[in-house]
């Protein structure tokens, strides 16, 4: 990344993280909540599979694309 770049390289970054981290709160809230918006425990083993899921794919996909020296 060109010098000149980085702090555009970083706000995008920190953006992109922010608005991860809210949708996520708002999915598995939402999960969490079910249909009657109350606790829902069938909605918190979708929302830890889904996290779970999310997880392993991530790992693997980083393990795939980053660099190995």
């Amino acid at each position: 990344m060109p010098g000149e770049r980085a702090g555009t390289a970083s706000g995008l970054l920190n953006s992109l993280r922010q608005t991860g981290g809210a949708l996520s709160v708002a999915l598995f809230g939402a999960l969490l909540a079910g249909a009657g918006g109350t606790f829902s425990l069938p909605g918190m083993r979708v929302g830890l599979l889904v996290a779970g899921l999310t997880l392993c794919a991530t790992t693997a996909l980083a393990a795939w694309l980053l660099p190995r020296d």
